[in-house]
């Protein structure tokens, strides 16, 4: 079964609070923000179509390795540009992520896939997986695994792509726009938009939590 709510888990969401809090209350921490914020403008004035895909790239990226993530370059994005801009990008970065790991998986196959993910989890979510194809299935499992990993697996088991881009596609939408309109709500300090979004991910949480657990 997949453990959403683990120690792991709670002492992040606990961390994160705990910065936002701090960013907040610091007026230092504010303005270093801000000297950063107006270099980044200057920056992607004068090379816009780079930052862009700088942006993509990495992102693309972090969609394909465990150990890099994307919400680090959000902030970013929302300086540069608009958030409904920068939610159509992170989407667009996450899909093209995920079409390349699918790939990868299904014409690289283990020996290609190891070398992103371990052997042991490939096994794992592999056996987890391999018994659960329908689409609806599917779709949970990716919302609640991290994201590089059912790419790959899938890829491996030759899942219909069609299927595959449509679902990823609708589990990564509601993702892009919650992460880009809840940093937008740390930078620009809304606290009560803030508190939404948290009590939002808390609700979902608890869903696919129950979710997971009626699957078994």
């Amino acid at each position: 079964m997949i453990k959403l709510v683990t120690k792991k888990n709670i002492v992040i969401f606990v961390i994160v609070v705990g910065l936002v809090l701090i960013f907040w209350s610091s007026t230092l921490l504010q303005d270093y923000f801000q000297e950063a914020a107006v270099f980044l403008q200057n920056y992607g004035g004068l090379h816009p179509y780079l930052s862009i895909l700088i942006f993509i790239g990495l992102s693309a990226l972090s969609a394909m390795l465990v150990s890099f993530s994307s919400i680090w370059l959000v902030p970013v994005a929302v300086v540069l540009w608009s958030n409904l801009t920068t939610a159509l990008l992170l989407l667009a970065s996450w899909l093209i992520g995920a079409i390349v790991s699918y790939l990868i998986g299904r014409y690289g196959g283990y020996p290609v896939v190891k070398k992103f993910v371990s052997t042991e989890r490939i096994s794992y979510y592999e056996h987890l997986i391999a018994k659960r194809l329908g689409f609806w299935i599917i779709f949970l499992f990716r919302l609640t695994l991290p994201s590089e990993i059912p790419s790959y697996i899938l890829g491996i088991l030759r899942y219909p792509f069609a299927k595959y881009f449509l679902i990823t596609f609708l589990a990564e939408l509601p993702y892009a726009i919650y992460t880009v309109y809840a940093i937008d709500s740390i930078i620009d300090r809304k606290p009560t938009i803030f508190a939404i979004t948290v009590i939002i991910w808390l609700i979902f949480s608890r869903k696919l939590v129950r979710q997971t657990q009626s699957q078994g």
